[in-house]
């Protein structure tokens, strides 16, 4: 039998975030473009066609 993780345990790979993570967090529109290049964070940040009005 599996053990059951518990889903309010915290995890050291991805922690809880704090006030001061939030306040430096920037949008995926700043940060994309930086890590892809801008067509493909343009692409990437394109809402798909299923979603639009």
């Amino acid at each position: 039998m599996s053990k059951k993780i518990n889903p309010e345990q915290l995890s050291d790979d991805n922690p809880e975030w704090s006030a001061e993570d939030f306040a430096k967090a920037r949008p995926a529109k700043d940060v994309l473009p930086e890590l892809f290049g801008k067509k493909i964070a343009v692409e990437m940040l394109k809402r798909p066609s299923w979603a639009r009005p």
